[in-house]
Protein backbone atom coordinates (compact mmCIF):
# COMPACT_ATOMS: atom_id res chain seq x y z
CA UNK A 1 0.00 0.00 0.00
CA UNK A 2 1.29 3.49 -0.83
CA UNK A 3 2.56 5.64 2.05
CA UNK A 4 -0.08 8.29 1.26
CA UNK A 5 -2.85 5.70 1.60
CA UNK A 6 -1.43 4.57 4.94
CA UNK A 7 -1.43 8.14 6.17
CA UNK A 8 -5.05 8.61 5.12
CA UNK A 9 -6.36 5.47 6.79
CA UNK A 10 -8.83 6.32 9.51
CA UNK A 11 -9.25 10.00 8.69
CA UNK A 12 -13.01 9.76 9.09
CA UNK A 13 -14.14 10.90 12.50
CA UNK A 14 -10.80 12.40 13.52
CA UNK A 15 -10.62 15.82 15.11
CA UNK A 16 -8.86 18.92 13.89
CA UNK A 17 -6.45 18.66 16.83
CA UNK A 18 -4.82 15.60 15.26
CA UNK A 19 -3.42 17.60 12.33
CA UNK A 20 -0.82 20.32 12.11
CA UNK A 21 -2.68 23.62 11.98
CA UNK A 22 -0.55 24.77 9.05
CA UNK A 23 -1.72 21.75 7.01
CA UNK A 24 -5.33 22.57 7.78
CA UNK A 25 -4.86 26.25 6.95
CA UNK A 26 -3.06 25.54 3.69
CA UNK A 27 -5.82 23.27 2.43
CA UNK A 28 -3.60 20.17 2.43
CA UNK A 29 -5.82 18.27 4.86
CA UNK A 30 -8.91 19.18 2.85
CA UNK A 31 -7.15 17.96 -0.30
CA UNK A 32 -6.27 14.66 1.36
CA UNK A 33 -9.78 14.16 2.71
CA UNK A 34 -11.23 14.95 -0.70
CA UNK A 35 -8.96 12.41 -2.41
CA UNK A 36 -9.80 9.74 0.15
CA UNK A 37 -13.54 10.31 -0.34
CA UNK A 38 -13.13 10.21 -4.11
CA UNK A 39 -11.14 6.97 -3.95
CA UNK A 40 -13.73 5.39 -1.67
CA UNK A 41 -16.59 6.34 -3.98
CA UNK A 42 -14.64 5.24 -7.07
CA UNK A 43 -14.07 1.85 -5.46
CA UNK A 44 -17.81 1.43 -4.97
CA UNK A 45 -18.15 1.61 -8.76
CA UNK A 46 -15.58 -1.12 -9.32
CA UNK A 47 -16.80 -4.06 -11.43
CA UNK A 48 -20.08 -2.33 -12.26
CA UNK A 49 -21.02 -2.70 -15.92
CA UNK A 50 -24.54 -1.22 -15.89
CA UNK A 51 -26.09 1.97 -14.62
CA UNK A 52 -23.56 4.34 -13.06
CA UNK A 53 -20.09 2.98 -13.82
CA UNK A 54 -16.48 4.09 -13.83
CA UNK A 55 -16.87 4.60 -17.57
CA UNK A 56 -19.84 6.98 -17.52
CA UNK A 57 -19.66 8.72 -14.14
CA UNK A 58 -19.40 12.52 -14.42
CA UNK A 59 -16.59 14.26 -12.56
CA UNK A 60 -17.32 17.69 -11.11
CA UNK A 61 -14.31 20.04 -10.97
CA UNK A 62 -13.22 23.26 -9.30
CA UNK A 63 -13.70 26.24 -11.62
CA UNK A 64 -9.98 26.95 -12.04
CA UNK A 65 -9.34 23.31 -13.00
CA UNK A 66 -11.76 23.44 -15.93
CA UNK A 67 -10.18 24.37 -19.29
CA UNK A 68 -10.96 27.87 -20.55
CA UNK A 69 -13.04 26.68 -23.55
CA UNK A 70 -15.28 24.63 -21.24
CA UNK A 71 -15.71 27.60 -18.89
CA UNK A 72 -16.72 29.77 -21.84
CA UNK A 73 -19.15 27.10 -23.00
CA UNK A 74 -20.60 26.87 -19.49
CA UNK A 75 -21.32 30.60 -19.63
CA UNK A 76 -22.90 30.11 -23.06
CA UNK A 77 -25.18 27.40 -21.67
CA UNK A 78 -26.25 29.60 -18.73
CA UNK A 79 -27.07 32.37 -21.19
CA UNK A 80 -29.06 29.81 -23.17
CA UNK A 81 -31.17 29.02 -20.07
CA UNK A 82 -31.70 32.74 -19.62
CA UNK A 83 -33.04 32.90 -23.18
CA UNK A 84 -35.29 29.83 -22.95
CA UNK A 85 -38.97 30.24 -22.15
CA UNK A 86 -40.09 29.71 -18.56
CA UNK A 87 -42.14 26.74 -17.39
CA UNK A 88 -44.12 29.15 -15.17
CA UNK A 89 -46.11 31.21 -17.70
CA UNK A 90 -48.62 32.32 -15.07
CA UNK A 91 -45.95 34.15 -13.04
CA UNK A 92 -45.31 37.56 -14.63
CA UNK A 93 -41.70 37.83 -13.46
CA UNK A 94 -40.60 34.37 -14.55
CA UNK A 95 -39.30 35.00 -18.06
CA UNK A 96 -36.85 32.13 -18.52
CA UNK A 97 -35.83 28.62 -17.52
CA UNK A 98 -33.08 30.25 -15.44
CA UNK A 99 -35.80 32.16 -13.57
CA UNK A 100 -37.65 28.92 -12.86
CA UNK A 101 -34.90 27.84 -10.49
CA UNK A 102 -35.24 31.07 -8.53
CA UNK A 103 -39.00 30.60 -8.35
CA UNK A 104 -38.71 27.10 -6.88
CA UNK A 105 -36.09 28.19 -4.35
CA UNK A 106 -38.32 31.08 -3.28
CA UNK A 107 -41.29 28.75 -2.89
CA UNK A 108 -39.37 26.26 -0.73
CA UNK A 109 -36.98 28.54 1.19
CA UNK A 110 -38.76 28.13 4.51
CA UNK A 111 -38.64 24.35 4.21
CA UNK A 112 -35.16 23.63 2.86
CA UNK A 113 -32.93 25.70 5.15
CA UNK A 114 -32.20 24.83 8.78
CA UNK A 115 -34.32 21.73 8.23
CA UNK A 116 -33.81 18.05 7.56
CA UNK A 117 -33.91 18.54 3.79
CA UNK A 118 -31.20 21.23 3.50
CA UNK A 119 -28.42 19.02 2.16
CA UNK A 120 -30.43 16.73 -0.09
CA UNK A 121 -32.71 19.41 -1.51
CA UNK A 122 -29.73 21.48 -2.62
CA UNK A 123 -28.00 18.40 -4.03
CA UNK A 124 -31.07 17.65 -6.15
CA UNK A 125 -31.62 21.32 -7.02
CA UNK A 126 -28.07 21.84 -8.32
CA UNK A 127 -28.24 18.55 -10.23
CA UNK A 128 -31.51 19.62 -11.90
CA UNK A 129 -29.78 22.84 -12.98
CA UNK A 130 -26.89 20.84 -14.43
CA UNK A 131 -29.35 18.61 -16.29
CA UNK A 132 -31.09 21.65 -17.76
CA UNK A 133 -27.75 23.00 -18.99
CA UNK A 134 -26.95 19.65 -20.59
CA UNK A 135 -30.29 18.59 -22.06
CA UNK A 136 -31.68 21.99 -23.05
CA UNK A 137 -28.50 23.93 -23.81
CA UNK A 138 -26.06 21.23 -24.97
CA UNK A 139 -23.38 21.80 -22.30
CA UNK A 140 -20.95 18.86 -22.31
CA UNK A 141 -18.12 19.97 -20.03
CA UNK A 142 -17.56 19.29 -16.33
CA UNK A 143 -19.98 20.86 -13.88
CA UNK A 144 -18.06 23.37 -11.73
CA UNK A 145 -17.84 24.10 -8.04
CA UNK A 146 -16.07 26.96 -6.22
CA UNK A 147 -13.61 26.03 -3.49
CA UNK A 148 -13.94 29.19 -1.38
CA UNK A 149 -10.68 28.60 0.49
CA UNK A 150 -8.57 29.35 -2.59
CA UNK A 151 -10.00 32.89 -2.72
CA UNK A 152 -10.90 33.56 0.90
CA UNK A 153 -8.24 36.27 1.30
CA UNK A 154 -8.79 37.98 -2.05
CA UNK A 155 -12.19 37.23 -3.55
CA UNK A 156 -11.83 40.09 -6.03
CA UNK A 157 -8.91 38.33 -7.76
CA UNK A 158 -10.68 34.99 -8.08
CA UNK A 159 -10.79 33.57 -11.63
CA UNK A 160 -14.48 33.17 -10.98
CA UNK A 161 -15.00 36.95 -10.68
CA UNK A 162 -12.16 38.61 -12.60
CA UNK A 163 -14.41 39.81 -15.43
CA UNK A 164 -12.58 37.82 -18.10
CA UNK A 165 -14.40 35.70 -20.72
CA UNK A 166 -13.54 32.63 -18.64
CA UNK A 167 -15.20 34.05 -15.50
CA UNK A 168 -18.80 34.56 -14.37
CA UNK A 169 -18.34 38.30 -14.69
CA UNK A 170 -16.75 40.92 -12.50
CA UNK A 171 -17.43 42.53 -9.17
CA UNK A 172 -20.11 45.19 -9.11
CA UNK A 173 -19.31 48.86 -9.47
CA UNK A 174 -18.26 50.25 -6.10
CA UNK A 175 -21.12 51.79 -4.14
CA UNK A 176 -20.18 53.27 -0.73
CA UNK A 177 -22.14 51.72 2.10
CA UNK A 178 -22.02 51.30 5.82
CA UNK A 179 -22.00 47.53 5.66
CA UNK A 180 -24.52 44.81 5.15
CA UNK A 181 -27.20 43.21 7.27
CA UNK A 182 -26.49 42.10 10.84
CA UNK A 183 -23.38 44.25 11.09
CA UNK A 184 -21.54 42.52 8.26
CA UNK A 185 -18.52 44.42 6.91
CA UNK A 186 -19.08 46.24 3.61
CA UNK A 187 -18.01 44.64 0.36
CA UNK A 188 -15.94 46.19 -2.40
CA UNK A 189 -18.71 46.43 -5.01
CA UNK A 190 -22.45 46.72 -4.59
CA UNK A 191 -23.47 48.05 -8.00
CA UNK A 192 -24.08 46.54 -11.42
CA UNK A 193 -21.48 44.14 -12.81
CA UNK A 194 -18.72 46.16 -14.42
CA UNK A 195 -17.65 43.81 -17.18
CA UNK A 196 -17.55 40.26 -18.45
CA UNK A 197 -20.24 37.58 -18.65
CA UNK A 198 -23.70 38.53 -17.40
CA UNK A 199 -22.87 42.25 -17.17
CA UNK A 200 -25.57 42.86 -19.80
CA UNK A 201 -28.17 40.62 -18.14
CA UNK A 202 -31.13 41.51 -15.94
CA UNK A 203 -32.60 39.98 -12.81
CA UNK A 204 -36.34 39.61 -13.36
CA UNK A 205 -37.67 38.65 -9.91
CA UNK A 206 -37.32 39.87 -6.33
CA UNK A 207 -35.81 41.31 -4.28
CA UNK A 208 -37.13 39.78 -1.07
CA UNK A 209 -40.67 38.49 -0.83
CA UNK A 210 -43.11 41.34 -0.42
CA UNK A 211 -46.81 41.31 -1.29
CA UNK A 212 -46.17 40.32 -4.92
CA UNK A 213 -42.94 38.27 -4.97
CA UNK A 214 -43.40 37.06 -8.55
CA UNK A 215 -43.85 40.47 -10.15
CA UNK A 216 -41.69 41.43 -13.10
CA UNK A 217 -38.97 43.70 -11.75
CA UNK A 218 -36.07 43.90 -14.25
CA UNK A 219 -32.76 45.34 -13.04
CA UNK A 220 -29.06 44.69 -13.47
CA UNK A 221 -27.23 41.96 -11.60
CA UNK A 222 -25.43 43.57 -8.67
CA UNK A 223 -22.47 41.92 -6.99
CA UNK A 224 -20.70 42.96 -3.80
CA UNK A 225 -17.62 40.79 -3.39
CA UNK A 226 -16.56 40.67 0.23
CA UNK A 227 -13.10 39.48 1.25
CA UNK A 228 -13.58 40.32 4.97
CA UNK A 229 -16.52 37.91 5.12
CA UNK A 230 -14.73 35.25 3.08
CA UNK A 231 -11.57 35.44 5.19
CA UNK A 232 -13.65 35.09 8.35
CA UNK A 233 -15.99 32.27 7.32
CA UNK A 234 -14.85 30.41 4.17
CA UNK A 235 -11.17 29.61 4.65
CA UNK A 236 -9.67 26.15 4.29
CA UNK A 237 -9.67 26.03 8.10
CA UNK A 238 -13.39 26.81 8.31
CA UNK A 239 -14.18 24.15 5.74
CA UNK A 240 -11.90 21.44 7.11
CA UNK A 241 -13.06 21.93 10.68
CA UNK A 242 -16.66 21.19 9.65
CA UNK A 243 -15.57 17.91 8.08
CA UNK A 244 -13.45 16.86 11.05
CA UNK A 245 -15.76 18.01 13.85
CA UNK A 246 -19.03 16.51 12.57
CA UNK A 247 -19.89 13.18 14.17
CA UNK A 248 -23.23 12.71 12.43
CA UNK A 249 -25.41 14.40 9.82
CA UNK A 250 -27.18 16.46 12.48
CA UNK A 251 -23.93 18.07 13.61
CA UNK A 252 -22.63 18.34 10.03
CA UNK A 253 -25.56 20.42 8.81
CA UNK A 254 -25.59 22.45 12.04
CA UNK A 255 -21.92 23.40 11.65
CA UNK A 256 -22.37 23.99 7.93
CA UNK A 257 -25.16 26.52 8.54
CA UNK A 258 -24.19 27.97 11.90
CA UNK A 259 -27.42 26.66 13.43
CA UNK A 260 -27.59 28.39 16.82
CA UNK A 261 -29.91 25.73 18.24
CA UNK A 262 -26.69 23.73 18.71
CA UNK A 263 -24.11 24.92 21.28
CA UNK A 264 -21.18 23.84 19.09
CA UNK A 265 -22.46 26.09 16.26
CA UNK A 266 -23.24 29.23 18.27
CA UNK A 267 -19.85 30.83 17.68
CA UNK A 268 -19.82 30.16 13.94
CA UNK A 269 -21.84 33.19 12.88
CA UNK A 270 -23.00 32.77 9.30
CA UNK A 271 -20.69 29.73 8.97
CA UNK A 272 -19.40 28.41 5.65
CA UNK A 273 -22.79 28.22 3.94
CA UNK A 274 -23.74 31.81 4.69
CA UNK A 275 -20.15 32.95 4.29
CA UNK A 276 -20.02 31.70 0.72
CA UNK A 277 -23.27 33.44 -0.13
CA UNK A 278 -22.23 36.79 1.35
CA UNK A 279 -18.73 36.60 -0.07
CA UNK A 280 -20.61 37.07 -3.38
CA UNK A 281 -23.35 39.29 -1.99
CA UNK A 282 -25.31 41.87 -3.90
CA UNK A 283 -28.68 41.50 -5.58
CA UNK A 284 -29.72 38.72 -5.95
CA UNK A 285 -26.65 36.93 -4.52
CA UNK A 286 -27.28 38.16 -0.99
CA UNK A 287 -31.06 37.60 -1.13
CA UNK A 288 -32.17 34.64 1.00
CA UNK A 289 -35.09 33.83 -1.27
CA UNK A 290 -33.77 34.70 -4.73
CA UNK A 291 -30.05 33.88 -4.52
CA UNK A 292 -30.26 31.25 -7.34
CA UNK A 293 -30.74 34.14 -9.76
CA UNK A 294 -27.03 34.90 -9.21
CA UNK A 295 -25.12 32.65 -11.65
CA UNK A 296 -22.41 31.92 -9.06
CA UNK A 297 -25.01 30.39 -6.70
CA UNK A 298 -24.61 26.97 -8.28
CA UNK A 299 -20.84 26.91 -7.90
CA UNK A 300 -21.17 27.95 -4.27
CA UNK A 301 -23.69 25.20 -3.61
CA UNK A 302 -21.58 22.83 -5.63
CA UNK A 303 -18.94 23.33 -2.94
CA UNK A 304 -21.53 22.79 -0.21
CA UNK A 305 -22.51 19.50 -1.84
CA UNK A 306 -18.86 18.58 -2.41
CA UNK A 307 -18.23 18.85 1.33
CA UNK A 308 -21.29 16.70 1.97
CA UNK A 309 -19.96 14.17 -0.56
CA UNK A 310 -16.57 14.13 1.16
CA UNK A 311 -18.06 13.76 4.63
CA UNK A 312 -20.36 10.93 3.51
CA UNK A 313 -17.71 8.97 1.66
CA UNK A 314 -15.16 9.09 4.48
CA UNK A 315 -17.45 6.72 6.41
CA UNK A 316 -20.05 5.63 3.88
CA UNK A 317 -21.68 2.82 5.84
CA UNK A 318 -22.53 5.09 8.76
CA UNK A 319 -23.47 8.26 6.90
CA UNK A 320 -26.60 7.47 4.93
CA UNK A 321 -29.24 9.10 7.05
CA UNK A 322 -31.18 12.30 7.54
CA UNK A 323 -31.93 14.47 10.57
CA UNK A 324 -34.38 17.28 11.21
CA UNK A 325 -37.95 18.32 10.61
CA UNK A 326 -39.70 19.62 7.51
CA UNK A 327 -39.67 23.33 8.46
CA UNK A 328 -36.97 25.95 9.03
CA UNK A 329 -35.97 25.95 12.72
CA UNK A 330 -39.00 23.68 13.16
CA UNK A 331 -41.32 26.71 12.90
CA UNK A 332 -44.13 25.88 12.76
CA UNK A 333 -43.49 22.53 14.41
CA UNK A 334 -43.43 19.68 11.90
CA UNK A 335 -42.65 15.99 11.74
CA UNK A 336 -39.15 14.57 11.59
CA UNK A 337 -38.22 13.73 8.03
CA UNK A 338 -37.36 10.16 7.08
CA UNK A 339 -35.49 8.71 4.11
CA UNK A 340 -38.81 7.56 2.68
CA UNK A 341 -40.29 11.08 2.60
CA UNK A 342 -40.45 12.72 -0.82
CA UNK A 343 -38.67 15.80 -2.17
CA UNK A 344 -40.80 17.38 -4.91
CA UNK A 345 -39.08 19.96 -7.12
CA UNK A 346 -41.69 20.16 -9.88
CA UNK A 347 -41.52 21.44 -12.57
CA UNK A 348 -37.70 21.14 -12.47
CA UNK A 349 -37.59 17.42 -11.73
CA UNK A 350 -39.68 14.47 -10.66
CA UNK A 351 -40.47 13.65 -7.02
CA UNK A 352 -37.77 11.59 -5.34
CA UNK A 353 -37.46 10.06 -1.90
CA UNK A 354 -34.60 11.32 0.21
CA UNK A 355 -33.22 7.79 0.11
CA UNK A 356 -32.83 8.11 -3.67
CA UNK A 357 -30.90 11.38 -3.24
CA UNK A 358 -28.43 10.06 -0.68
CA UNK A 359 -25.79 8.70 -3.04
CA UNK A 360 -24.21 10.73 -5.87
CA UNK A 361 -23.46 7.46 -7.68
CA UNK A 362 -26.74 5.83 -6.77
CA UNK A 363 -28.22 5.98 -10.28
CA UNK A 364 -31.53 7.46 -9.13
CA UNK A 365 -31.02 9.99 -10.46
CA UNK A 366 -27.33 10.79 -9.89
CA UNK A 367 -24.07 9.57 -11.37
CA UNK A 368 -21.30 12.02 -10.41
CA UNK A 369 -18.22 12.39 -8.23
CA UNK A 370 -16.27 15.41 -7.02
CA UNK A 371 -12.64 15.68 -8.04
Amino acid sequence: MELRSLLLLGLAGLSAGQYAQEDIDSGQVLLDLSQEAYDNAWARLENKTEGCTQQNVRIRKEWRDIPGPDRIDFVRAVNCLMDTESLNPDLPGARSRFDDFGVLHHQLSNYVHFSGSFLLFHRYFVWAYEEALRTECAYEGPFPYWNWGFDAHDVESSPLFDGSPTSLGSNGEYVPSGGGFFGMPPGSGGGCLIEGPFSNRTVNLGPGSGPDPYRYNPRCIRRDLNTPIASEWTTHRNTTDVLLDSTDVESFQALMQGDTRYPEAIGLGMAIHGGGHFAIGGDPGGDFNWSPLEPAFYLHHGQVDRLYFIWQNLDWENRQNISGTATMYNRPPSDELTLDDVMDIAPLGEPRTFRELMDTIGESPFCFLYE
